[in-house]
C-alpha cells in the first residue's frame, strides 16, 4: 500500500512539466514588470545602524528591571535605551559642572 504511494510520488517528483512561469526576460514588458516586483531595500533608521550609538551591556537587579519595564509601558514615545541615555547625560553633568 505504501510502495505505490511512495513510487507515485517518486514519479510526480521527477515528471516536471512546464508551469508555464518560463518568462523571456529579454521581453522588455517582463523585464519591467519583473523590476516592480522585486522588493526595494529599506534603509535603516534605527539605534544599531547610527554610528552615533554604541550597543552596551550593565548588570541590575531583576527587579529594578521589571519595576522599570512597567513603568515604560505607560510612556510609549520612551524606551528602555531612552531612560539610560538621559540618566547616564544627567550624570555627566552633575559631575562635569563641579
Amino acid at each position: 500500500m505504501f510502495d505505490e504511494a511512495l513510487k507515485n510520488a517518486k514519479k510526480a517528483s521527477f515528471s516536471r512539466e512546464p508551469r508555464g512561469d518560463n518568462f523571456n526576460l529579454q521581453d522588455p514588458l517582463v523585464a519591467k514588470k519583473v523590476e516592480q516586483v522585486k522588493p526595494k531595500k529599506k534603509k535603516s533608521s534605527g539605534k544599531r545602524t547610527d554610528p552615533n550609538f554604541k550597543q552596551v551591556g550593565a548588570y541590575i537587579r531583576k527587579d529594578t528591571y521589571l519595576k522599570i519595564q512597567k513603568l515604560l509601558l505607560e510612556q510609549p514615545d520612551k524606551n528602555f535605551s531612552d531612560l539610560v541615555e538621559e540618566l547616564l547625560t544627567d550624570y555627566l553633568t552633575k559631575h562635569l559642572s563641579d
